[in-house]
């Protein structure tokens, strides 16, 4: 049963103010999302990345919190259905939460172990039977999908608990992977030291996850509300020396040696979902100038940067996703896109052999390498620690960065707000994550030193 348009407001606000942003991607702000009446409310923890954990342990250990949020969520989007999404391999925590999920009429939808099954194409389509329009989301056809910590945070926004903290798995080449807690803002380094330190001296960290994740080597780089994995992998790893690669090196690379195998195109996820997103022929662009450049691009408009064809698929190591990148990039610089009458002849009926191409884990793992990293990252508290210091991230969500509210030297405690968005503008508020003094100010950050 939904709420009146005053209560539903209020505690939209209330979201906003909290500092509620997705916690497994983009970083999208809640209330915004979730302004909105829907059929479909969906808890995606599908956890698509190999080696995290994040969501699996979330759940866990905010349980109630969890399917307290799924309650608001249902009563604010007036949704007749709601689903709590996972993969095979955490079915477990599924039968676990059974007699909660009877008790609320909430459903599941547990996914084979394939990549990427946290897309929210793919579960939309799987739930609902519903296509999102190519560029669309899922409001389109009736759906509102939330990374389930960030439906745990909508619940303790309620009673009046900011964001001020992340959970995160910290695993490759570290002593001993774990998932745990840490206050946002937290350097990358301190997480690290959390799970017994590196067992490499040349480390190459992976922010997010090993396909979809960015990349860093400065390890005081902050925890965001939107990091769900901290990654170590020596410089000489595959994925490192691939991700690593600079954009003239994959382009010149990619302009002598593809030789149009289409192996590319016919594993891509959004493809067999019938989008007009066709990656052996944006690689043809490498070929091309002009108008004819720009025609090719169009094939990479509705690319999702899986990196399936680029770490799967190609057989000669190229990396199509990256020269989709470049040309979606061509494509805003230039202002183009499909028409309606060209989506209408190109957008598909799902791939009848969609289930046959999908990715499992465990080819994905032995493919990258990830072997000797694949283990459990179990949950580890740590109520009674606190980092050295946090530098809070003001544009960790998509929309206006925070604008600070306090200065050099002021003295803040856990939770209060330090960084404003104008009510006018997309965003969220930020807050402190530590009791301390504000040491620093700059780059979108601000240091709090206890």
């Amino acid at each position: 049963m939904g709420i009146a348009t005053a209560e539903k407001q209020q505690i939209l606000q209330t979201i906003r103010q909290a500092g509620v942003v997705g916690s497994g991607g983009a970083g999208f702000p809640a209330y915004k999302k979730l302004d909105a009446t829907v059929e479909h409310v969906i808890a995606n923890g599908a956890e698509c990345e190999p080696l995290l954990q994040k969501d699996r342990e979330s759940m866990l250990q905010r349980k109630d919190d969890f399917f307290r949020g799924l309650g608001i969520l249902r009563d604010l989007t007036d949704a007749s259905t709601v689903t709590v999404a996972v993969k095979k391999k955490n079915e477990d925590v599924i039968d676990g939460f059974q007699s909660d999920l009877d008790a609320n009429n909430f459903e599941n939808l547990v996914y084979p172990d394939v990549y990427p099954a946290g897309d929210e194409y793919i579960l939309v389509y799987e739930i609902s039977g519903r296509l999102i329009p190519p560029g669309g989301i899922p409001l389109n056809v009736g759906c509102v999908v939330n990374n389930v910590e960030t439906i745990i945070n909508v619940s303790r926004a309620m009673d009046g608990q900011p964001v001020t903290d992340k959970f995160v798995t910290v695993c490759g080449a570290v002593r001993n992977p774990l998932t745990t807690v840490v206050p946002i803002g937290t350097p990358i380094s301190e997480c690290i030291e959390l799970a017994g330190g590196m067992t490499t001296d040349d480390p190459f960290i992976l922010t997010g996850g090993i396909m979809m994740g960015g990349t860093t080597t400065d390890l005081s780089l902050p925890v965001a509300k939107n990091m769900g994995g901290i990654i170590v992998l020596p410089w000489d790893h595959y994925l490192a020396q691939r991700k690593g690669q600079s954009q003239e090196t994959y382009t010149r690379i990619g302009h002598g040696q593809c030789d149009q195998c289409s192996l590319c195109t016919e594993l891509c996820p959004r493809y067999i979902m019938g989008y007009p997103i066709e990656p052996h022929k944006v690689m043809r662009t490498l070929l091309m100038t002009g108008e004819a450049k720009e025609r090719g691009s169009l094939w990479a408009q509705y690319c999702c940067e899986c990196n399936v064809c680029s770490f799967i698929a190609c057989p000669e190591t190229l990396d199509p996703k990256n020269i989709c990148v470049d040309a979606k990039a061509v494509l805003r610089e230039n202002k183009l896109g499909r028409t309606e009458d060209e989506l209408e002849v190109l957008f598909r009926d799902p791939h009848p052999a969609r289930k046959g191409r999908e990715i499992p884990i465990p080819t994905l793992i032995t493919r990258l390498g990830l072997t000797p990293y694949n283990k459990k990252a179990p949950f580890v508290t740590t109520d009674n620690w606190r980092p050295e210091k946090v530098t809070v991230p003001l544009n960790s969500h998509i929309g206006a960065p925070a604008q600070p509210t306090v200065s050099v030297g002021a003295t803040v405690r856990v939770g209060d707000v330090i960084g404003t968005v104008e009510e006018s503008q997309l965003g969220c508020p930020a807050h402190a994550s530590i009791d301390g003094k504000v040491t620093a100010i700059n780059d979108n950050k601000i240091e709090i030193t206890p």
